[in-house]
């Protein structure tokens, strides 16, 4: 019955509807971490609003949910007894410089964004990959390498536009519904499908940054550095990194099969300062390679330089409650014993806006903790995931008396609850929101809400 009456939703809404039994159905089920093995009822492309609005009165009318990926980031779930939308036709992008306000909407990843700022003088607080969604990154908190001078990009949510759980069109900001925005900063995409979204973008002046690698027989020395310069000045931003590239033809040949540190670092508005940080950061060990220089906002991506493309990984991360010298050896230790199949473990620095945010803002408040740590094992080989508990042991045991007390959503591995991010008043208020706005549970976030 579910079938038949799937299949007669193609005829109500214009863009494409994929079912299980259609030739195309394992391409769009697709999720951004191929190591997810998604397998929604359908999947739906929706054209405009008048299809989301199909969709959601479709999915409450058979029992079924609703979950939002507009490329497949943050998934986790199987997804079954639930309509899968793409939000990619949803293309809006307006810069509105004197206002310092951008407008984008729900299928716009953060490289056109950034491209679109070139020669404005602002900034938005965008992530560290171009192939990111704006949305759904920022709903779920977003943290960039302007976070410790502007906050988490959650916080500069002005406005939302959605499709509620009754299917209707909907505006939210501050003065329409103040719980709203709270939820949205921060709290995901419980509430409804997500069309467009507006925040504040913000002068930074001229920008200065790049990664600096090493040899891994320095990487004590580096990771030390970096937590003390981290420490030092809160306006820069730092992301230190220790690697394993796999011997495979994915990695460009210098660096095939070798390990390294790194340090990814930007400061904006004083150039001099930055680059004096630099030149004390050879200092640190010999360096392997320097790609710092003075950039547009456009380049941002190339800082990080993560890959574009989908891949198989599986994850791990926390926060730490203090990051100083005596930090680095034993998390060096730890990479060290957890292996070659580990990946990458990669330490931001947090703090200074971050842990000063309004806590009555948003969902997501301020973060008393000075950096996030991630760490990723790219699966090529699906029988490596039965490993991975015993390669993220020791990072386990480094982080058992360092954890901080809360995360950042988009941190956490898909499917994680937001229990794991938030504390119990949080927890209960975005339940209270969720029970006004969707009662029936229609929409299925990536981090639900229990």
């Amino acid at each position: 019955m579910t079938t038949t009456s799937l299949s007669s939703l193609a005829s109500r809404v214009s863009g494409p509807v994929v079912l299980p039994a259609d030739p195309s159905y394992d391409e769009a089920r697709r999720a951004w971490n191929l190591s997810v093995d998604q397998r929604p009822d359908a999947i739906v492309t929706p054209l405009d609003i008048d299809d989301i609005r199909e969709v959601v009165v479709t999915a409450a009318a058979l029992g079924l949910g609703v979950a939002v990926q507009p490329n497949g980031h943050g998934s986790g779930d199987d997804l079954v007894g639930t309509i899968l939308v793409r939000t990619s036709a949803f293309g809006e992008l307006t810069i509105d410089g004197a206002r310092r306000r951008a407008r984008v909407g729900a299928g716009v990843n953060w490289g056109p964004v950034l491209r679109a700022l070139d020669g404005t003088g602002l900034i938005a607080l965008a992530g560290s990959n171009p192939e990111v969604n704006v949305v759904g990154y920022t709903i779920n908190g977003g943290h960039s390498m302007f976070a410790r001078s502007f906050g988490l990009a959650a916080h500069a949510v002005t406005a939302v536009e959605y499709v509620d759980a009754e299917g209707r069109f909907l505006r939210a900001d501050d003065a329409s519904d103040a719980d709203l925005l709270w939820a949205v900063r921060g709290g995901g995409g419980f509430f409804g499908v997500i069309t467009a979204i507006e925040f504040d973008l913000f002068p930074a002046g001229e920008l200065f940054g790049g990664k600096l690698v090493y040899p891994v027989v320095a990487a004590e020395a580096v990771v030390a550095a970096a937590f003390e310069l981290a420490a030092s000045d809160l306006s820069l931003a730092i992301d230190v990194g220790l690697m394993n590239f796999p011997d495979s033809p994915v990695v460009p040949e210098p660096l095939r099969g070798q390990t390294i540190a790194s340090i990814d670092v930007l400061a904006h508005g004083q150039t001099s300062r930055a680059e004096e940080v630099v030149r004390r950061l050879h200092t640190v060990g010999p360096v392997v390679s320097d790609s710092t220089a003075t950039f547009s906002i456009g380049s941002l991506p190339a800082i990080a330089g993560e890959p574009t493309d989908p891949m198989p990984t599986i994850d791990w991360s926390t926060t730490l409650a203090s990051l100083d010298r005596s930090t680095a050896e034993p998390l060096v230790a730890a990479f060290r014993d957890a292996g070659p199949v580990l990946t990458r473990v990669g330490t931001r620095a947090l703090g200074g806006a971050v842990a000063t945010a309004d806590p009555d803002r948003g969902a997501i408040g301020a973060l008393a903790a000075e950096g996030i740590i991630g760490a990723g094992i790219i699966a090529f080989d699906p029988a490596i995931a039965a490993e991975a508990p015993a390669v993220f042991a020791p990072l386990d045991a480094f982080a058992a008396s360092r954890r901080g007390d809360r995360t950042i959503p988009t941190f956490l591995n898909g499917g994680e609850p937001l229990s794991t991010a938030y504390d119990v008043a949080t927890i209960d208020r975005l339940q209270q929101i969720r029970r006004r706005l969707d009662p029936g549970e229609i929409f299925r976030s990536n981090h639900p809400v229990r």
